[in-house]
């Protein structure tokens, strides 16, 4: 079979044409995706570089405030009693009925409980295709590897756990009160030195009595074992205690101002 050379050139033509195209398919895109991917990894660590070296120059001014924020919250733990009893929620209903005022019809005390904490999102680091030479090295040079160096390992007291073991007392007030009232019992609660905050409120009218229904759940707060500090008891001075009327009937008026009986007549004759 004789082959014209028009025949070869076109072949050749063909032949050329097509590997340019395998070329450009398998090895110069490919290789141009390789490059982008680089290049993206390349600004991603620039942006890291940049950001450990404006960390390794501001390290002490981030320790300073990390200590001072630090003092700062123990000062503030500081203020919480280091415990919260069942005297101490009877002590705020009977506050409440006296300045309010409100008649407190039950109170509901629970056991103490520890206030959950809910763990951090930790940060998310990009994926890398490959290890960060360059920013191993800036770490190793600046001592920003070392965790010890850089930012106090605060693992322990604030990864998922109650870092000054915070703990609360549950009471629930129910009660009959004026729209006047319930504005000063919630006034009241807010102006307590104790540590404490409404959970939850809920009032209904009543139209038979013309009063508010209510329920107001209070969490009362406390730190235990803090050093230095103990337990105050309330002061219930001012709190009368009992009653002349145990059965809560009705007092006649002529029930009022009569003289005490005596023993017996045989005492009168004597």
């Amino acid at each position: 079979m004789k082959v014209s050379k028009k025949e070869v050139l076109l072949l050749l033509g063909f032949l050329g044409i097509l590997a340019a195209v395998c070329s450009y398919f398998f090895v110069w895109q490919p290789t141009m995706e390789k490059r982008q991917a680089l290049m993206d990894e390349n600004k991603q660590l620039e942006e890291r570089i940049a950001d450990l070296q404006a960390k390794s120059d501001n390290k002490d001014t981030y320790e300073s405030q990390t200590a001072q924020m630090r003092r700062e919250m123990e000062e503030i733990y500081q203020l919480f009693p280091v415990d919260v009893r069942e005297e101490n929620a009877v002590l705020l209903a009977i506050n409440q009925e006296l300045l309010c005022p409100m008649k407190v019809n039950s109170l509901t005390i629970d056991a103490l409980l520890q206030v959950p904490v809910v763990d951090a999102q930790q940060e998310e680091m990009p994926d890398a295709t490959y290890e960060y030479e360059q920013v191993e090295q800036l770490e190793n040079e600046t001592g920003t590897q070392d965790a010890e160096t850089v930012t106090p390992d605060y693992t322990d007291d604030f990864a998922g756990v109650n870092p000054y073991n915070l703990m609360y007392r549950r009471a629930t007030l129910n009660y009959e009160v004026s729209y006047e009232g319930l504005k000063r019992s919630v006034k009241n609660i807010c102006m307590q030195t104790d540590r404490m905050v409404i959970d939850n409120i809920s009032v209904v009218f009543d139209e038979q009595t013309g009063l508010l229904n209510g329920s107001t759940m209070v969490n009362m707060f406390c730190i235990p074992n803090q050093e230095g500090k103990e337990y105050e008891e309330p002061d219930f001075g001012g709190v009368l205690l009992g009653t002349n009327n145990i059965f809560g009937t009705r007092v006649i008026r002529s029930e009022s101002n009569l003289p005490d009986l005596e023993e017996g007549a045989e005492a009168t004759e004597e």
